[in-house]
């Protein structure tokens, strides 16, 4: 968190009284939804066409993109040898017993894998030196390699502790310069594919999902709500959500899962020029019908 972040966040604490103390909910990687971490502690919603349409950007695909980008660059950085690594971590790490005692071992792999990640790519000039995209980069990327701590071993004795904390932040050390120059080096092209991906979704399915502002690049809207939903309790309204098909018709998602496809019987001519305009105002359209019929059931 940068300090203007953190100033402002204590400001608005004191004139609104709410806790800005540091979250202790654990992230979970989510497989139906686009292997992105999310805590109990993230806000989702489905948004609709209007709304979706207009917070696909750049600022919006930066989780999604550090999700990506990992995948592809971890699996060509691999490093093995942390024993030297080890060895600074482990004594540091025994220094500072007093402080981590109830602390579990992942809370405290990724405090300071993230801190020391991310104070590392903004200093070396990673992302341009943009200090959110580093942010986002190397929480997702220390989320990955501290995901085999523990998170209930607040009472194990602190050299154990210690141990298994540096393990796991030494391996996303040894590769960092090499990831995330790999992840700086295809980020853009990332975020152009990704926009493109969440203004494609917004027209397909009326709609998509997003998490702390962030789009979730699902395949499958409905198997990441139903993810959300076991994970963390989460409800998310889908009623938005309908599909154009092929045939013009449109399918509407239920409350309880259930599709109903209807015909709009209105059809629309292949456009002569503009192609991708002409097409997305069709799908508008079609789109439009879809939500005055679904308001005048309700």
């Amino acid at each position: 968190m940068s300090l203007r972040t953190a100033s402002a966040l204590t400001v608005s604490a004191l004139l609104f009284g709410f806790s800005v103390l540091p979250s202790t909910a654990h992230a979970k990687a989510l497989d139906q939804c686009g292997g992105v971490f999310l805590t109990t502690d993230s806000k989702c919603e489905f948004k609709p066409i209007q709304q979706c349409m207009t917070t696909c950007a750049t600022t919006s695909v930066e989780q999604s993109c550090s999700e990506k980008t990992y995948t592809m660059c971890g699996s060509m950085c691999t490093t093995t040898d942390t024993t030297a690594c080890v060895t600074t971590h482990t004594d540091s790490c025994s220094k500072e017993c007093d402080t981590i005692t109830t602390k579990s071992s992942h809370d405290v792999c990724t405090s300071e894998c993230t801190s020391n990640c991310t104070s590392d790519a903004t200093s070396k000039g990673k992302f341009g030196g943009d200090h959110d995209k580093c942010g986002k980069a190397c929480s997702h990327d220390c989320d990955s390699q501290c995901d085999s701590c523990s998170t209930t071993d607040q009472s194990t004795d602190c050299m154990t502790k210690c141990m298994s904390v540096t393990n796991s932040e030494c391996k996303e050390e040894v590769n960092r310069d090499c990831v995330l120059s790999c992840q700086t080096d295809n980020y853009t092209s990332c975020e152009t594919d990704t926009v493109n991906t969440c203004n494609t979704t917004c027209m397909d399915k009326g709609g998509a999902l997003f998490c702390d502002g962030q789009f979730i690049d699902a395949s499958d809207i409905k198997a990441c709500a139903d993810q959300l939903a076991v994970e963390f309790s989460f409800n998310i309204d889908l009623s938005a959500m309908v599909t154009v098909n092929g045939n013009g018709s449109v399918t509407t998602t239920n409350n309880d899962g259930s599709k109903t496809t209807t015909s709009t019987k209105c059809s629309f001519s292949p456009p002569t020029s503009g192609g991708k305009s002409g097409m997305a105002l069709g799908a508008l359209a079609v789109l439009g019908i879809a939500m005055a019929r679904r308001r005048r059931r309700a």
